[in-house]
C-alpha cells in the first residue's frame, strides 16, 4: 500500500488561516447597539388623519392643534387647537 504525503509551503498556510480567520469574524460579528442613531420615541404616530365628506383633518397628538382642509378642490384649509374651542351651551 502507498503511502500520502502532503506538503504545504508556508505562504499557502498562513493565506488559507487568514481567510480562516476572516470568516470566522464576519460570522459571529453583531453591530453594536450604541451605533444605532436614537429616535424621538414622542415622534411617532404624532399625527392622525381623518378623512369625510365634509373634507380632512389632520390632528398634532402632542399639541392638540389641527388642521381643516375642507373637500376637495376647495383649496381652503384652516388651523385650530383644541386650547381655543369653547363648549356651546344650549
Amino acid at each position: 500500500m502507498k503511502t500520502l504525503h502532503f506538503t504545504i509551503d508556508l505562504r499557502s498556510f498562513f493565506l488559507g488561516a487568514l481567510t480562516l480567520l476572516g470568516v470566522l469574524l464576519l460570522a459571529n460579528f453583531t453591530p453594536s447597539p450604541n451605533n444605532q442613531p436614537e429616535q424621538d420615541k414622542t415622534e411617532n404616530r404624532r399625527y392622525q388623519a381623518v378623512t369625510g365628506a365634509s373634507g380632512s383633518f389632520i390632528l398634532d397628538t402632542q399639541t392638540g392643534e389641527y388642521i381643516q382642509i375642507y373637500g376637495v378642490g376647495k383649496n381652503s384649509r384652516t388651523r385650530f387647537s383644541f386650547n381655543d374651542l369653547q363648549p356651546q351651551s344650549k
